[in-house]
């Protein structure tokens, strides 16, 4: 009875380590195994031999890795810049004390409740180059109407501000609850200062929500490298690979191409990346915090 009770935290916690076993560092040992090995369509039911670094030096040669490293850095790089900037600008605006924010939070987080299969056609639909509703607006007024799908260079940021208006919500909700958690009579003490509203934000708002702002930095982050379902369904990649991202490179070499030991490999290199991101956030802020 007395072992028992010595070791009963560690039974409540027994359900958590298993499902963490299960679910993360096993599929994580499972997949750096199979990447170190020769695991395709064709070797499936053979004994898989060991390979070491071979299949990520495959991966290094091929170009077709790098240009989806240049998208899924533009694609990041867009897509966090525009979620953060304006889910902080609708979070402020909320935070306000003005009629029916209760409503319009409800309203801003609808898009996130929407599933990315519908979120992927319904931008497919509104930017198609034929039968698109923008195209046709466009045309209405008299203009030319634009190949969004069919243009390299437009095709990626198409999907950006479709991730935007599917990620933003989250942001907002995180923001806001960050704002909230600001006590008022500090902004109470500050306007009796003096200080402007420009100050107010300055100097109480940004260092007060900086841990919230770092948290979300690296979800959003980590959840636009991981990202891949939008890129599938609005365009597979197209055109000529412009909206390729190493997520759905991994995706395709594995299960279009049937390469299971390169997209681990691939995997392996995305949850380097991962860690990285998150690193680099930590020593930034951490630096700004000095």
């Amino acid at each position: 009875m007395l072992f028992l009770k010595k070791f009963e935290p560690y039974l409540f916690l027994l359900p958590a380590i298993i499902i963490l076993f299960l679910f993360l560092f096993f599929p994580l040992l499972w997949n750096i195994y199979i990447s170190l090995h020769d695991v395709s369509i064709l070797t499936i039911i053979k004994d898989w031999e060991f390979v070491g670094f071979e299949n990520f030096n495959n991966i290094f040669e091929d170009p077709n890795f790098f240009n989806s490293l240049k998208v899924t850095l533009v694609f990041v790089f867009g897509t966090v810049l525009l979620q953060f900037g304006i889910g902080l600008l609708i979070a402020l605006l909320l935070n306000q004390q003005i009629r029916a924010s209760g409503l319009f939070r409800t309203l801003f987080i609808i898009p996130w409740t929407v599933s990315t299969v519908i979120t992927g056609f319904s931008f497919k639909f509104l930017f198609d180059d034929n039968f698109g509703i923008i195209n046709y607006g466009i045309e209405k007024f008299g203009l030319d109407s634009i190949q969004w799908f069919s243009d390299t260079a437009l095709a990626i940021w198409i999907i950006i501000i479709a991730n935007t208006w599917y990620g933003t919500p989250f942001t907002i909700l995180f923001l806001t609850a960050g704002l909230l958690s600001i006590n008022p009579t500090l902004y109470e003490a500050a306007i009796i200062d003096g200080a402007t509203k420009f100050r107010r934000f300055a100097y109480i708002t940004l260092p007060l929500l900086k841990p919230f702002i770092l948290t979300n930095l690296i979800l959003v982050t980590v959840w636009t490298i991981n990202f891949f379902d939008l890129q599938l369904i609005m365009t597979n990649g197209g055109p000529l690979s412009s909206t390729t991202t190493m997520s759905l490179y991994m995706y395709k070499q594995a299960f279009e191409f049937g390469f299971f030991s390169e997209g681990a490999a691939v995997g392996i290199l995305l949850i380097i990346m991962n860690i990285a991101v998150a690193f680099v956030y930590l020593k930034v802020f951490a630096g700004r915090n000095k």
